[in-house]
C-alpha cells in the first residue's frame, strides 16, 4: 500500500479588503505572510513536492516556501530541486461578473441571488461565472494528476533505493507527503470529496475554514491501483 499525504493550505489574509476573491489577483497582506508562515511552521517540514494555484495569493509564498525548504538541502535530493509547481487547475472559482467587487455592495445590490449561490451553488451559478460542475471537474484533474505524478516518483525512489542498497523496500515505507497551497473553494471541495458528498445543500458554507487553514488528506493506493482517501482530523488553524 502507498500513501501520499496532502497538507492543503489556504492562503493567507489578502490586500484589498472585505472583497470576493475567485480569480481577481491580489496579493497576501503583511500578516497573510505572517499567517501562512506559522501555519507551515507548525507541520515537520520534509515533503516531496510543493504545487500551488497560479493565484499571487497562493504562488508568491509557496515559492518563497520551497526556496526556503531547499536552501537547507538535507531536506531534498540533490537531483531533484524543490521547486513550487504552479498550476491553473488549483485556481479558485471564477465568480464572474461578482469577482473582486465588494461583499457589502454584492449583497445591497443581488442579495438573494448570493445567498441562492452560498446555499446552492450547482443550482445557482454568478453571472458569467464557473459552474460548480466545471470548478468540480477542474480542481479532481488537476489532484489525480498530481497524486498520479507522487505515486509514480514513489515507486521510481523505492526501484532506484532497491538498485543502490541491493535489497527490497518494504511497501509500507512507501510514503509521500506534498504542500498544496491554493483556495477555501478548493480545499472545501476536496474535503467533500474525501467524505464522500456529492452536491450536498449548503454543505460548502457549513465548513469552517479560516484563512491560513491546513487541511490533512492522505490517499492511499493498492497493489491494483485503486485509491482510497481519508480525511485527517483536527485540521490546523492559524489566527
Amino acid at each position: 500500500m502507498k500513501q501520499v499525504r496532502l497538507l492543503l493550505l489556504r492562503h493567507g489574509e489578502c490586500e484589498g479588503g472585505a472583497i470576493l476573491r475567485g480569480r481577481v489577483d491580489v496579493p497576501l497582506s503583511e500578516k497573510g505572510w505572517q499567517q501562512m508562515s506559522a501555519a507551515v511552521e507548525s507541520q515537520a517540514s520534509v515533503c516531496s513536492a510543493i504545487y500551488s494555484s497560479t493565484s499571487r495569493r497562493c504562488a508568491e509564498f509557496a515559492q518563497a516556501f520551497a526556496a526556503e525548504l531547499h536552501s537547507t538541502a538535507a531536506l531534498v535530493s540533490e537531483s531533484r530541486p524543490l521547486q513550487a509547481q504552479l498550476l491553473s487547475g488549483l485556481q479558485e472559482i471564477d465568480f464572474g461578473d461578482w469577482d473582486g467587487r465588494r461583499l457589502d455592495e454584492l449583497y445591497q445590490q443581488a442579495g438573494e441571488h448570493l445567498a441562492a449561490y452560498w446555499q446552492n451553488p450547482w443550482q445557482t451559478p454568478p453571472p458569467n461565472g464557473e459552474t460548480m460542475a466545471s470548478f468540480e471537474s477542474r480542481v479532481n484533474g488537476t489532484i489525480d494528476q498530481i497524486l498520479a505524478a507522487e505515486f509514480e516518483r514513489l515507486i521510481l525512489d523505492s526501484d532506484n533505493a532497491e538498485q543502490t542498497v541491493g535489497a527490497s523496500v518494504a511497501a509500507g515505507e512507501l510514503a509521500a507527503k506534498v504542500w498544496v497551497v491554493t483556495h477555501g473553494g478548493v480545499i472545501r471541495h476536496l474535503m467533500a470529496r474525501a467524505l464522500g458528498v456529492e452536491r450536498a445543500v449548503g454543505f460548502y458554507s457549513q465548513l469552517d475554514l479560516p484563512v491560513a487553514a491546513v487541511v490533512s488528506i492522505t490517499v492511499l493506493q493498492d497493489e491494483h491501483g485503486v485509491c482510497y482517501w481519508r480525511l485527517d482530523w483536527p485540521s490546523g488553524r492559524c489566527e
